[in-house]
């Protein structure tokens, strides 16, 4: 089907009302994907789909708001789509609503609301919400300081099979914190996330191997992990070949 079919298709879904088809020409009106690119009809159809419920077309038209795409620019606007679209309960959504309020990307910066957002998302199993809700246990933002808590969404991270999550468990078994020291089990954590090409993690790895902690005492398993952790750009590692 040609692209003019494909937009007269939709243009006919759009006039009965239906807000995947006033999504699909949103994003069609904003890329300039088979049509002429125009940020005001973009802005026009990602509204009519949000307020027909749709909750990444609420998120888009926060986004639209943030960025004064095809309309003027308003956080308070912004603040409103985002959290409709964060109440519909998508797992993703609630994540990136919590690192918008994290970064201050668009919306006054809050710990706190990032926290909230984080937990929302993490309780439904989103690795990315609960690695982040991990990070901001063990750094005490928007919440107080707590490596136990840090360390229990760590590992639900981790069990899915998060790099980063692997790589800062390990960290935690290295450095005691939130946990006994054990440089065995660090070992093994930091192995998982150097499999999956965490450059520090393969560094901490080459480090293990070169002073025998966790590992048996190997130089040449050490210059191997360096220079995997050299070869994706951590500089640290380059240092020691």
């Amino acid at each position: 089907m040609s692209a003019m079919a494909d937009l007269g298709k939709v243009s006919t879904l759009v006039s009965n009302g239906v807000a995947t088809a006033q999504a699909t020409l949103g994003h069609m009106y904003l890329t300039g994907e088979g049509i002429g690119q125009d940020d005001v009809k973009a802005f026009e159809r990602t509204k009519e789909a949000a307020y027909r419920g749709r909750a990444f077309s609420q998120y888009a038209l926060g986004e639209m708001y943030s960025n004064g795409t095809g309309v003027r620019q308003n956080d308070t606007k912004a603040i409103e789509w985002y959290e409709k679209a964060a109440k519909q309960g998508n797992a993703e959504i609630q994540y990136n609503l919590g690192t918008l309020y994290q970064n201050g990307d668009g919306i006054p910066q809050d710990d706190h609301k990032a926290v909230e957002w984080y937990q929302k998302s993490a309780d439904k199993g989103f690795a990315p919400a609960q690695y982040n809700l991990a990070a901001m246990y063990y750094e005490g933002q928007g919440v107080s300081q707590d490596y136990v808590e840090a360390l229990k969404w760590l590992r639900k991270a981790a069990a899915q099979g998060y790099a980063s999550a692997q790589n800062n468990i390990g960290d935690m078994y290295e450095t005691g914190k939130g946990i006994e020291r054990n440089d065995t089990k660090a070992a093994e954590w930091y192995l998982k996330a150097a499999n999956q090409e965490i450059a520090e993690a393969q560094n901490s790895l080459g480090l293990m191997y070169f002073e025998g902690r966790g590992v048996k005492q190997h130089k040449a398993k050490s210059q191997e992990w360096y220079s995997k952790s050299c070869d994706n750009g951590y500089e640290p590692s380059c240092d020691e070949l």
